[in-house]
């Protein structure tokens, strides 16, 4: 099983980025996607998951609820980082 992989929901780039950085601190050359995308599979393949989102009125997107408990089966076992990203 390979080690990291980042997931972000992000309308204006800043939850991406900060998920980028991470990972590049983290554990160079892991690999970030977007929720948006078909990563059921990539996430499988990963420990490790970076998730990355934007604070929506003090609390998570729906989309990314959704994504969430639409895959709950993905994230058994998996060590989980959360970056929330709020603009001002």
């Amino acid at each position: 099983m390979k080690h990291s992989i980042g997931l972000y929901f992000s309308g204006t780039g800043n939850s991406k980025y900060a998920v980028e950085a991470f990972l590049k601190e983290y554990e160079p050359g892991a690999k970030a996607y977007s929720i948006e995308e078909q990563v059921a599979e990539v996430i499988r393949q990963h420990d490790i998951v970076v998730f990355g989102y934007p604070v929506q009125y003090s609390n998570l997107p729906k989309f990314l609820y959704d994504f969430v408990q639409k895959n709950a089966d993905l994230w058994r076992g998996k060590k989980i980082f959360i970056i929330a990203t709020m603009g001002l």
